[in-house]
């Protein structure tokens, strides 16, 4: 085949190193096609040897990869719940203004040297950054203090209850953000494991097969995702009602999928086989884009349902588009 491994080098490593998902589904097809050899001849020691020493390597890197996306999920909900409480603060309709004018309402002819006390460092500090803006709502409720103005004791409860909101929010992010660095470098640690055990399962593998009988030493690889580059866009137009075979790529349940139809409905699958259906499918509504993830198909084992099929419900033609990733 025109990639072929340089047995002289971990091009495994080398191929992963800015990628774990890449790492990851090269991990979970080498396992699932050594559990394919294994099954087909299982009195073979060297199957037996290289699966069972592969697949809790597999099974470790693909849960850290898991977890690592469901902590940016969480990261990323923390960060916009605190981007939203710093938006409703900043600004000429924020909080910190509302509360500005309110107390120069109070003071500012009245008594202007309170309103300077109270607003000591004035509305400059709550359009700054976040880390600016906690302490200065700290600082504006330690400056109004015991103040017994009906409207300031309004505004202190206001300012006390956006400090007790915003505040934690912000500690457990920045603490959050400092554990997953621990996080990914378990994951890296986990990827470069498989990926080295890949590289000598492929030695094992040319040494029990020189004369590579049947390409059978790459069989063992995702050589298009270990040394190709991959397509992961379409836009096709469908002019038949058979199932029409995409293109195969090895999946994770998390690996994401952008997908519209345009003239009509359709299904997608992720199929044992070229235009295979042997998956749960995913409707696609016309007009309509879908966003989903793998696990939608309902896969058990992502080493061999790897083809992504298009079924359209109509005999009218469509326009198919798809995003992977």
């Amino acid at each position: 085949m025109a990639n072929l491994l340089k047995y002289s080098s971990d091009e495994f490593s080398s191929q992963t190193k800015d990628s774990d998902e890449k790492a990851v589904k090269l991990g979970i097809f080498h396992t699932g096609r050594l559990k394919w050899y294994h099954d087909k001849d299982p009195l073979n020691p060297e199957y037996t040897l290289m699966y069972e020493r592969t697949k809790p390597l597999s099974d470790a890197a693909l849960a850290l990869f898991i977890e690592k996306n469901s902590v940016i999920g969480t990261q990323l909900g923390q960060t916009m719940t605190v981007y939203n409480h710093l938006k409703r603060l900043k600004g000429a309709k924020g909080l910190a203004r509302d509360w500005y004018n309110r107390t120069a309402a109070v003071y500012a002819v009245k008594n202007p040297g309170r309103m300077k006390a109270i607003w000591s460092g004035g509305l400059k500090t709550f359009n700054g950054k976040i880390d600016d803006v906690i302490p200065a709502l700290a600082t504006l409720a330690l400056n109004i203090g015991a103040d017994i103005n009906p409207i300031m004791v309004a505004i202190k409860l206001e300012v006390d209850t956006e400090y007790a909101i915003i505040n934690p929010e912000r500690e457990l992010q920045v603490a959050d953000i400092g554990a997953t660095g621990f996080k990914y470098d378990d994951l890296t640690t986990a990827c470069g494991l498989i990926m080295k055990m890949e590289y000598r399962n492929s030695g094992r593998i040319m040494d029990n097969h020189p004369n590579n009988e049947n390409n059978i030493q790459e069989s063992f690889h995702d050589m298009e995702l270990l040394l190709g580059k991959q397509q992961t866009k379409w836009d096709i137009s469908l002019n038949t009602t058979a199932p029409i075979d995409i293109g195969k790529r090895t999946q994770i349940a998390v690996s994401k999928l952008r997908a519209l139809v345009k003239g009509g409905n359709a299904k997608m699958y992720l199929a044992s086989t070229p235009g295979g259906t042997d998956s749960v499918a995913v409707e696609l509504i016309d007009g309509i884009e879908k966003k989903f993830t793998a696990a939608d198909f309902h896969i058990t084992d992502y080493s061999i349902n790897r083809h992504i099929t298009i079924v359209r419900n109509s005999i009218l033609p469509l326009r198919f588009k798809l995003n992977l990733g």
